[in-house]
C-alpha cells in the first residue's frame, strides 16, 4: 500500500486559500461604506489570491507577501475592535484569517521549496 503525503506547501496554499474565503465573507459581514475602501478591498483580495498561487507554485518568496498580509490583517483586526458596532463574527473571523496566515507562514518557513521536487 502506498501512503501519499502532502507536501508542505500544497497545505499552506489551502490555509492561504482559507483566508481569501474569509476575506471575501469579512466584505459581507463588516459592510464597505466608501469608494476607498471597495479598492482597498479589492486589492487586499487580488494579493491574497496572488499568494495563493505562489505558495501553490512554492516560490520561496511567497512569505513576504503573507509577512505583509498578516501585519494588515493584524492591523485591521486592531481598527475593528476600535469600532462601537463591532459583532464578535466579525473580530472571530479576523482572528482566524490571522490565524491561517501564521500556519501558513510557519509551513513555508519550515520546508525548503526543493524538497518535494523530484528525482531524476
Amino acid at each position: 500500500m502506498k501512503v501519499k503525503f502532502i507536501n508542505s506547501y500544497t497545505l499552506a496554499s489551502y490555509f492561504v486559500m482559507g483566508t481569501f474565503i474569509i476575506g471575501v465573507i469579512n466584505i459581507f459581514i463588516h459592510g464597505l461604506a466608501a469608494l476607498a475602501d471597495v479598492i482597498l478591498a479589492i486589492v487586499i483580495l487580488i494579493l491574497r489570491y496572488f499568494s495563493f498561487i505562489l505558495v501553490k507554485r512554492s516560490f520561496t518568496w511567497s512569505k513576504y507577501l503573507l509577512i505583509l498580509l498578516l501585519a494588515r490583517s493584524i492591523y485591521r483586526l486592531w481598527y475593528i475592535m476600535d469600532l462601537p458596532t463591532t459583532n464578535f463574527l466579525g473580530i472571530f473571523m479576523m482572528v482566524l484569517q490571522i490565524i491561517f496566515t501564521i500556519l501558513a507562514l510557519s509551513l513555508i518557513m519550515r520546508v525548503p521549496a526543493n524538497l518535494y521536487k523530484k528525482r531524476k
